[in-house]
């Protein structure tokens, strides 16, 4: 039987004030012809900061709040909201997104009618005003490989297929779950891209929401080094897909090395990051870096892939 609710929106939060989202979609909701009907999911994924989030949810009347005592991790948590969710379509919006444009769900509801399987909206830095210059190399690594238009992103689809900002079919998410074994931070929504594109058509389009969570130099660092595990398991799962270039291709020559070698390398790189600032250079520095610790964890963990 069809499912009276024609869009779910599901927001995972994590350390987030989800005020400005919430504002901003249910809004829009409110605004869309007759008929056309709306939910709101958000779970909170055991933050350890405290916002109003629940207060101003209670005041919504489309938006169902719900908190764990735990955190899951993303994969588990949108694998939770996806059993609540009952809209024929599914939208996965981070908690740090921001739509960019007032025609947002409209733009969305459009491609449902079109008959879309998966519709990938896109990253944007619009409405971002973070001009500190602590924040300099993340916005430019950003805009250089996911602040993207639609047809270069379409050249490579599941690459920049990105749960921040994310339409998919009701019937395809269900056969196609969020890997469970992905926790922590990282990587969970390019395998799953990856498996979705086997099948089904990922198409990308301009409907793009802010990214409103910057991250400094460091903090850049401690996301990638908190990352590679998942990495390394991405890399064992699709070798083929991942192995054709950048930082696993480095790493698949790189963990012939011995692992002492890795480490001093390791500390190298990461001096030279914080001490030099032309974003370029740091970048390709960056890179490197993330290579030399998924070639450590291969290393730990060769046979990741068969677990």
């Amino acid at each position: 039987m069809p499912s009276s609710v024609d869009l779910s929106i599901l927001i995972p939060v994590y350390n987030w004030d989800i005020g400005p989202l919430l504002d901003r979609v249910h809004g829009q909701s409110l605004r869309l012809p007759d008929g056309v009907q709306i939910e709101i999911l958000v779970l909170d994924d055991g933050s350890s900061k405290k916002y109003d989030n629940d207060a101003l949810a209670g005041q919504l009347p489309l938006v169902r709040y719900e908190e764990s005592k735990v955190n899951r991790g993303r994969a588990a948590t949108r694998n939770a909201l996806l059993k609540r969710a009952q809209g024929e379509f599914i939208l996965f919006l981070d908690a740090d997104m921001l739509p960019d444009h007032d025609d947002f769900l409209r733009m969305y509801l459009d491609q449902c009618r079109q008959g879309a399987e998966i519709i990938c909206g896109g990253i944007s830095y619009a409405q971002n005003n973070q001009n500190r210059p602590e924040y300099d190399f993340y916005l430019y690594k950003s805009r250089r490989t996911e602040a993207l238009p639609a047809d270069i992103r379409n050249r490579n689809p599941w690459r920049y297929l990105f749960t921040s900002n994310i339409m998919v079919r009701r019937d395809i998410v269900e056969l196609v779950r969020f890997d469970p074994r992905f926790t922590g931070y990282g990587f969970e929504d390019i395998e799953w891209g990856i498996r979705l594109g086997d099948s089904y058509t990922i198409c990308h389009i301009d409907n793009p929401c802010s990214h409103m969570g910057v991250m400094t130099k460091k903090e850049v660092v401690a996301k990638m080094r908190d990352s590679i595990v998942n990495y390394s398991l991405l890399v064992a799962l699709h070798p083929v897909e991942t192995g054709r270039g950048g930082a696993a291709r480095m790493a698949s020559f790189l963990k012939f090395f011995p692992r002492v070698l890795l480490s001093a390398v390791d500390r190298l790189l990461a001096a030279l990051f914080y001490r030099l600032s032309w974003n370029p250079l740091l970048f390709y520095l960056f890179q490197a870096q993330k290579a030399v610790l998924l070639a450590r964890e291969i290393k730990k963990n060769p046979q990741r892939g068969s677990a």
